[in-house]
């Protein structure tokens, strides 16, 4: 049985390092704007692993998330908090759906002290009705704090949705702005800055929470 994941948190906390990447261009510098809360879905899952690379195989583009979370009090970096992120495959499907014991695109990572958390995964797919996203819990303590999504700019990501292993026979992709969430939860203040680096893409999101909810 795998360890839940406030189990895997209680034990690794004392362990953060820090990430050596530039400040992100979306953080503010005098104020900070609250990102908006989105649905978890339905695929949300209890006992995600602390883990930085939670690809387990699945085939897709490479794909590094690298999060700054801020404290909407003072836009100061939040640290010892546990994000959470899952997403669906290239084929759409997510993991631990049912009796499937499987846990891949899912894990669990602590900010560091600049508030920063980074994943190793690959780029989502879609399915009817949803584009690409992924699905994010900030737990603070025994607190969830926030919950939201990641989007990326179609104009870079929609050419990959034509190849293997993204390409679905019969199906049409989803563009932005007929994602019903996108649409309704304010997801344009959450779409990531993307860029190539030479392997796949690197997605960068700057969270703004309040930490006093």
């Amino acid at each position: 049985m795998h360890p839940t994941r406030r189990e895997m948190i209680q034990f690794c906390l004392g362990g953060l390092v820090l990430l050596n990447w530039p400040r992100l261009g979306q953080a503010a510098t005098s104020t900070c704007r609250l990102s908006p809360v989105q649905t978890a879905g339905p695929f949300y899952l209890e006992d995600a692993l602390l883990r930085q690379d939670i690809t387990e195989g699945r085939p897709g583009t490479p794909l590094r998330l690298q999060f700054e979370v801020l404290q909407l009090d003072g836009c100061r970096p939040l640290d010892d908090a546990a994000l959470e992120i899952w997403h669906c495959d290239a084929q759409g499907a997510y993991s631990g759906v049912g009796a499937d014991p499987s846990r891949f695109l899912r894990g669990v990572q602590i900010t560091d002290a600049q508030g920063r958390a980074e994943f190793r995964s690959i780029l989502p797919g879609y399915y009817p009705g949803r584009t690409n996203h992924v699905h994010l819990k900030l737990h603070l303590g025994e607190r969830d704090i926030h919950t939201g999504q990641l989007y990326f700019p179609e104009a870079v990501i929609r050419p990959a949705m034509t190849q293997a292993p993204y390409a679905h026979p019969g199906q049409h992709w989803t563009p932005l702005e007929r994602d019903y969430v996108f649409r309704r939860q304010d997801g344009d203040q959450s779409v990531a800055e993307l860029v190539e680096d030479g392997e796949g893409y690197v997605a960068r999101l700057t969270l703004v929470v309040d930490a006093r909810s």
